[in-house]
């Protein structure tokens, strides 16, 4: 891959992923399509990014999580295990430990991730650092929800660690970033087609939401390795 002269950065993705989410317990590992998990569809999806180095999983040391890492060494996973409440220790900790420079942060409930937008974003930072400390195309773009895409820098994973002392800053890894526009650079990342797709939630929080998931996927006979075209194409179908 052609960078900028100067430019030699390790990019990590970081998933967050644990067995105790609130609303559908044990949601990662329930399966999404055929034999495979959510987290396992997300993360063969997330294979097919170009412009990334590593995809390390970040999960927590509570015992629920025991099956998860039995799992993750299983398929010879990268994995961090660290704090369950302090999600900002948690990533600089696991970037720490696999010496990222460039972050990307995806949660382990958006399994409709897009590799083609992943890497699209990744230039995009890395081209324009001078101007750019934080690249989201979560927050005011026209992305379906639940293809959730953060950039950041590991030093600005350091800063967090140090600083932030609001329970909600702590849990939340993007708020400390989002909390200081005067102090962070922030760029909001949109598509190029014309129609705004914001209003579709892809995201898994539900035994509902898994069941529309597999529908949605079975219907619109989805690849593994669709891109956002195809996607937009699908919910295109939708009224």
């Amino acid at each position: 891959m052609y960078f900028p002269r100067g430019i030699n950065k390790k990019v990590g993705i970081i998933v967050q992923a644990r067995m105790g989410s609130t609303r559908l317990p044990g949601k990662v590992l329930m399966k999404l399509v055929d034999s495979e998990s959510i987290l396992g569809y997300l993360l063969k999806r997330l294979s097919g990014c170009s412009f990334v180095d590593k995809i390390i999983v970040a999960t927590t040391t509570n015992p629920k999580d025991d099956i998860l890492e039995r799992w993750l060494k299983k398929r010879k996973q990268d994995f961090y295990r660290g704090s369950e409440d302090d999600c900002i220790k948690r990533y600089y900790k696991a970037a720490d430990k696999f010496g990222l420079d460039i972050v990307i942060r995806i949660t382990s409930d958006c399994p409709f991730i897009l590799p083609d937008i992943v890497d699209e974003m990744v230039k995009y930072y890395l081209f324009n650092m001078k101007d750019i400390d934080y690249l989201s195309n979560r927050q005011a773009t026209n992305f379906p929800e639940g293809t959730d895409v953060e950039i950041f820098t590991s030093k600005m994973l350091q800063e967090a660690q140090q600083e932030a002392k609001l329970k909600e800053e702590r849990e939340h890894v993007n708020n400390f970033f989002l909390n200081r526009p005067t102090r962070y650079r922030i760029r909001y990342y949109n598509h190029n087609l014309r129609r705004d797709y914001s209003r579709f939630k892809l995201s898994i929080d539900t035994a509902e939401d898994l069941k529309k998931a597999k529908s949605f996927l079975k219907e619109n006979n989805l690849p593994l390795n669709f891109a956002f075209k195809d996607l937009a194409k699908a919910l295109s179908n939708i009224i």
